[in-house]
């Protein structure tokens, strides 16, 4: 990925942007002007039948719903979510 082209996901009321580092989720719902995530912070991240949590360091997680969304955008998240896994430097095994 090059800088500036960031991955967008647009589900929902929800636009999830990655570009590389920074993980951002705007319209989520904990915060509906938007949460930044460094991948150095992110410590877990967890994919689940209707949700993926994303928990980073002092425990805070992250909960993107896909409750009602469709393959193509579920498809869409999980590479997102993907590339941000294989970014993130302190995942812990599990």
């Amino acid at each position: 990925m090059n800088a500036g082209e960031p991955t967008e996901v647009v589900y929902a009321n929800s636009v999830l942007a990655f570009d590389g580092r920074v993980l951002e989720l705007f319209g989520h719902s904990s915060a509906p002007i938007g949460n930044r995530i460094h991948v150095a912070q992110i410590t877990e991240i967890k994919e689940e039948a209707d949700k993926v949590v994303i928990w980073i360091r002092g425990m805070i997680e992250y909960s993107i719903v896909l409750k009602g969304e469709d393959e193509g955008v579920r498809g869409e998240v999980a590479s997102l979510i993907a590339e941000v896994r294989q970014a993130a430097p302190n995942i812990e095994a599990g």
